[in-house]
């Protein structure tokens, strides 16, 4: 049985890997120059007692930057191309008819698929995880707002992103248990992944605890906000502590200083702030394990209807 499941899938295999590998020897290049360049930004620190903009310590790897961050639809393609054939293609061709005609039990057959699939997502999707999570380190070091624990470059490091691989290829097996047929099964698991996520990230993933809150002048803006937090939203609030939302200090807000000539000065001088709530970057682990058990669910859910439709399906 293992051997067969090697057959039908090698493929598979060999394309992730070599991928993989392709990868790996950019970011190690990338990583290890990111590397230079941040030891070396401390060590001018510590010398010139001066750290200047960290913000442009990295402005020249944008692009880079943006490829690591768009390994977020690595668990996405194993879902499309590993998950959702899986089971769709054997019921298309009829395959699954011979498996269970040669002393191979259906629970069997299915378990062998399912196993093999989800741990291969698991290793990739750890392997991947572990690489983008070195990578980022320099970065992730200098504590820049949001950096870790935002929508983005929290989706590719630390251990989610094996429970979103985990999660992919249980949804595209559960699709194809239930269309039978590779097109739509693969359309079908593109559209559903998507959501989940996205309405995870933006709708859940904020809240998971709640949100911290701090007073910063007027002018500060979310940069103002304690180093790597994930600033959700800001606020004009008065000196009695009634919040005007985000009134900009020149068009909203209270009448008492329109017509002013700085109203900025003229705001600050009557008590108003900017209130901003952020999330800390000290819960990057916190929201990690909560959304790797999130997803690890819906994958434990989404195989038992697999295992209910393939088991009580006419053969």
């Amino acid at each position: 049985m293992n051997t067969l499941m090697w057959r039908l899938h090698r493929n598979q295999v060999y394309i992730a890997g070599a991928a993989f590998i392709a990868l790996t020897v950019l970011l190690l290049i990338t990583g290890i120059t990111m590397s230079n360049d941040y030891h070396t930004f401390l060590r001018n620190c510590g010398a010139t007692h001066s750290c200047g903009d960290v913000n442009q310590l990295f402005s020249g790897d944008s692009l880079i930057i943006d490829l690591v961050n768009a390994t977020m639809a690595v668990p996405l393609l194993f879902g499309v191309f590993w998950g959702a054939p899986l089971l769709a293609r054997e019921f298309e061709d009829g395959t699954h008819n011979l498996a269970w005609t040669q002393g191979v039990t259906r629970r069997r057959w299915l378990s062998g698929n399912v196993i093999w699939a989800l741990l291969a997502a698991a290793v990739w999707g750890g392997a991947m995880a572990a690489l983008v999570s070195w990578w980022r380190l320099p970065e992730n070091a200098l504590g820049l707002p949001g950096v870790r624990i935002s929508t983005g470059s929290f989706d590719v490091q630390g251990i989610v992103p094996v429970a979103y691989s985990v999660f992919a290829v249980a949804l595209g097996i559960a699709v194809g248990s239930v269309m039978k047929r590779v097109l739509p099964a693969i359309a079908t698991t593109l559209v559903a992944f998507v959501a989940v996520r996205l309405l995870v990230a933006q709708f859940a993933r904020p809240h998971y605890m709640t949100p911290l809150s701090t007073l910063v002048p007027l002018g500060a803006g979310a940069n103002a906000a304690p180093s790597g937090a994930w600033v959700l939203s800001t606020a004009f609030v008065g000196p009695n502590g009634r919040n005007y939302g985000v009134a900009s200090t020149g068009t909203g807000g209270p009448a008492i200083c329109r017509g002013s000539g700085s109203p900025l000065a003229c705001f600050s001088s009557h008590g108003f702030h900017t209130l901003i709530n952020y999330q800390p970057a000290s819960r990057f682990w916190a929201f990690q394990g909560i959304e790797a058990g999130i997803f690890i669910v819906l994958a434990a859910a989404l195989i038992a209807v697999a295992y209910r439709v393939v088991l009580t399906r006419d053969a």
